[in-house]
């Protein structure tokens, strides 16, 4: 068998073409021109092609022919003259139609005509392109795209929508087939090429033969197009536009030289695509940093072939529009700073503009950020979770697709990779409020379980009477020991029975509505608020009654601001009522007991959130605590983890549900703090950038700084986790560097396989207990590195939530 590596250096090997060499001589102590003369092995000469030169001074040129000239090359009826050649130089021959031809030439041994050395080319024919059912060998000029799309599996990604083919090549040494699979019909490359082209290999040969070293038989990989990109690429030394990636699988060892060549094999049968330039070329896209770290060593060998490469931080850097999740919504258009927004009334008859992620979303029909996003940036997570339009464009403001409809009622959608923005009436806005109202959900839970069980105590099934947040961490943190926190958990029975014997009274109404004005609200709305909450007669109601009748009252489900402010005056009255004595010591004392008098965390754990149909992420309060003193005393804090049910932006996420509010029970798990993080994250089992390549996606910044609500602007790592050439390796795709290390990833290489193999724990643990397959069901974990041994912790885990 012969090796690829050999191949590539052998002439008809590397493009089944052929040099005729007229003679040999010249005169010695010239440095004529030359000229290279083009023919084909079936009579006709190309009428284009492209020609790149690489003149072994360390520059390249490339011309299309017919063109005009280009620094030292020029177009000519016979093929190509070059005035001021080297004495050695490498010459790469593109026409569509034809194999692609790479040789040097010494130019001392070419013949020489009118004092020019003359090399003649003759061109290869590729056998007609076929179409069927299962795969087509190539796509011409005309009609190609068309023909891609129709094999094309759609899928949306980080960076927008992409087209995606797998492809084949078999018998490379020698004479190459190549095929392009219907990747709708055939996922696989095993199955393809058993089911369509008949080979009887076994997994394991088939593995061997076409994904395993230099003597391998075939290769197969992945042809991406993102219609959306513009990218700078280093290749190009200028932007590319809706490129056509050539990659392969992570564990695929290949060299650049075995890649150099399938991206000719590809290159050459993709008509459509240009020969020489920037918009929608074929390139060849690493599949992750140890690919990107071997093609670096070899970009002279890819630059002289004219093969386009580009990497995955070029392929996000230039960015500028973001489709993140589909939807339709009607609403008016409103443009707002995250200033704003806090002290703005909004709805889902809303959508917003916003110029840059705030660090919660209330609940609005849609949004258009003007700063990129993540797509685990809260902004985004709740659009997901509600099913919402959420897209990012740069100056979207004033862009003339957004600008003219700012303060109109609007009819906003977003799907493939697009989005449609006009405005709409009133009518077809009420139709379509009306048709998305919802079934009414109610929340299960226990109210039997009281005491505070530790982590070892509980598990997943007591999710009922603690609540998800805490069941899973009690989960985790029996699975992973060290690796996860310790602590335990606050049973719904507590906070039911504050809830039973709090007492709204006319005094702490009124110290309500002082408050009320004091945030900034007017008198008018306040005073409102405080008639409402003193309107229970003369008896004192607790707070599940006083809940009760605020719910029934009309006034205050269609009146947004005064929902806002009476739901304001509540949690104030919750967080100003002492719990039961007993109570409290049990809690202070539990925190003693296990934590001494490090600061703890008081984290929410409700029966609606971190649910496998609903996150409810961002929207209840945690809070840090001692067991001891009069500074955050846990007894004290519990009282505001608990009134977050009654938070606005909670209230106003289960009306859009339509959750029961007087279902919703509120437990709480307890954790050691942590003080000193060197980083924290955020890890999807899955790798949602690039969904055609296995892995786990994972952003990441310094210290303690949010990944989902960034501040003051700053951006975390983003990065895959993909496996590596070993079976039993893995490494990174990075998509970027932290705004706050810009130079140098923040994890370590040992970091990153820890994190890697934990999660794998924990998705290979979780999956079961969710009734699905360890290997499709996603998950959402929370991680950090903790201390200057910088410890790692799962501090979360959640199902994943793609959309609803």
């Amino acid at each position: 068998m012969i090796r690829v590596d050999e191949v590539l250096r052998s002439a008809v090997g590397i493009v089944l073409s052929s040099i005729v060499v007229l003679c040999c001589g010249g005169e010695k102590g010239q440095t004529p021109g030359l000229l290279v003369r083009l023919s084909s092995d079936v009579g006709a000469t190309p009428t284009s092609y492209a020609v790149i030169v690489d003149l072994a001074d360390g520059r390249i040129s490339a011309i299309s022919c017919p063109g005009d000239a280009q620094d030292t090359l020029a177009c000519v009826d016979e093929g190509l003259r070059i005035s001021e050649p080297s004495e050695q130089l490498t010459v790469t021959v593109k026409a569509r139609g034809f194999a692609f031809f790479t040789q040097q030439f010494e130019l001392g041994s070419l013949p020489v005509e009118d004092g020019d050395a003359v090399a003649a080319i003759s061109l290869d024919a590729l056998a007609p392109f076929e179409q069927t059912e299962d795969y087509a060998t190539g796509f011409d000029s005309d009609d190609g795209l068309v023909a891609y799309r129709s094999l094309a599996h759609e899928a949306d990604t980080d960076l927008g929508p992409a087209s995606v083919v797998k492809f084949y090549v078999d018998d490379i040494a020698s004479e190459p087939r190549v095929y392009f699979q219907n990747t709708v019909k055939h996922k696989l490359h095993y199955g393809f090429v058993r089911n369509v082209l008949g080979n009887s290999l076994t997994s394991a040969e088939f593995w061997e033969a076409t994904y395993v070293g230099l003597e391998r038989s075939a290769m197969a990989g992945t042809v991406i197009m993102y219609d959306a990109v513009r990218a700078d690429s280093q290749a190009l030394d200028q932007e590319i536009a809706a490129p056509l990636c050539v990659t392969f699988f992570p564990s695929d060892n290949l060299t650049p030289a075995q890649a150099a060549t399938a991206h000719r094999l590809i290159e050459e049968r993709i008509g459509f695509a240009p020969l020489i330039g920037g918009q929608g070329p074929v390139v060849y896209l690493p599949a992750g940093e140890d690919q990107e770290a071997a093609l670096s060593q070899e970009t002279a060998l890819f630059a002289r072939r004219g093969a386009l490469w580009i990497v995955h931080r070029e392929l996000y850097g230039n960015v500028t529009q973001q489709i993140l999740n589909p939807g339709l919504a009607f609403g008016t258009l409103r443009y707002l700073t995250p200033e704003a927004l806090k002290n703005a009334v909004v709805s889902f008859k809303d959508i917003l503009v916003l110029s840059r992620l705030p660090n919660s979303l209330p609940i609005v029909g849609g949004t258009i950020t003007e700063e990129l996003q993540t797509p685990l940036a809260h902004v985004n997570v709740a659009a997901r979770a509600r099913g919402t339009p959420n897209m990012a464009l740069l100056d979207a403001a004033a862009d003339q697709r957004i600008a003219p409809f700012i303060g109109k009622l609007v009819r906003f959608e977003v799907k493939s990779g697009a989005f449609t923005l006009e405005e709409t009436t009133l009518d077809q806005a009420r139709a379509y409020w009306e048709s998305q109202q919802k079934d009414p959900v109610y929340p299960e839970f226990d109210l039997e379980r009281d005491g505070l069980p530790s982590f070892e105590e509980i598990g997943f099934s007591d999710s009922v009477s603690v609540g998800a947040k805490a069941a899973n961490l009690a989960d985790l943190s029996n699975l992973l020991q060290q690796t996860a926190p310790h602590g335990f958990a606050i049973p719904f029975y507590y906070y039911d029975q504050f809830m039973r014997e709090g007492q709204v009274t006319e005094a702490l109404c009124a110290e309500a509505s002082q408050d009320c004005e004091l945030e900034g609200r007017t008198a008018e709305i306040c005073n409102r608020a405080e008639a409402l909450c003193i309107g229970g007669g003369d008896t004192p109601e607790n707070f599940w009654i006083f809940a009760e009748r605020l719910i029934d009252r009309g006034e205050f489900e269609s009146d947004t601001e005064l929902r806002e402010a009476v739901l304001d005056s509540l949690r104030y009255i919750m967080r100003h009522t002492e719990v039961t004595p007993d109570f409290a010591d049990a809690l202070n004392s539990r925190v003693d007991e296990l934590f001494g008098s490090d600061k703890v965390r008081l984290r929410s754990s409700t029966n609606a959130e971190d649910l496998e149909d609903f996150s409810g992420a961002g929207l209840y309060k945690s809070v840090s605590a001692y067991s001891s003193g009069d500074f955050k005393l846990a007894s004290d804090q519990v009282r505001k983890v608990w009134a977050s049910v009654w938070s606005f932006g909670a209230f106003e996420e289960r009306a859009f549900w339509n959750i029961d509010h007087l279902s919703v029970q509120m437990g709480v798990a307890v954790n050691q703090a942590f003080p000193d993080e060197a980083a924290n994250g955020v890890l999807i089992t899955q790798n949602i950038a690039d969904p055609t390549v296995a892995g786990m996606y994972v952003n990441v910044q310094r210290g303690e700084v949010p990944v989902t609500n960034p501040e003051n602007g700053a951006i975390p790592e983003i990065f895959s986790i993909i496996p590596g050439a070993d079976s039993w390796s893995v490494q990174v795709a990075r998509l970027r560097y932290s705004s706050l290390s810009p130079d140098e990833p923040i994890l370590r290489d040992a970091e990153v396989e820890q994190l890697y193999k934990a999660s794998r724990i924990v998705q290979h643990h979780f999956a079961p207990l969710y009734g699905e397959n360890p290997n499709t069901m996603i998950l959402d974990l929370e991680f950090k590195f903790h201390g200057p041994e910088r410890a790692l912790f799962i501090k979360q885990a959640r199902p994943y939530l793609n959309a609803f």
